[in-house]
């Protein structure tokens, strides 16, 4: 999966909309990047990312906790 993107400020993080994902990029030298992940570059129905116990999958423009995580 290839995720896209816009860079937004770090103050994004403090106030975050329903449904956002946003990707949290530390660089060499420890400053934070945040990048707002676009929802058309994540496959309907497939799991964005799996931990334990389950996966975030994104349906019909909602991000859902499903465990166990479909295939």
């Amino acid at each position: 999966m290839k995720l896209t993107g816009v860079e937004v400020p770090a103050e994004t993080l403090s106030k975050v909309e329903p449904n956002t994902v946003l990707m949290v990029i530390s660089d060499e030298n420890g400053k934070l990047n945040v990048v707002k992940v676009g929802r058309d570059s994540i496959s309907q129905g497939e799991p964005l990312v799996r931990v334990a116990g389950g996966c975030w999958v994104l349906i019909e423009g909602r991000w859902v906790w499903k465990d166990p995580c479909p295939n």
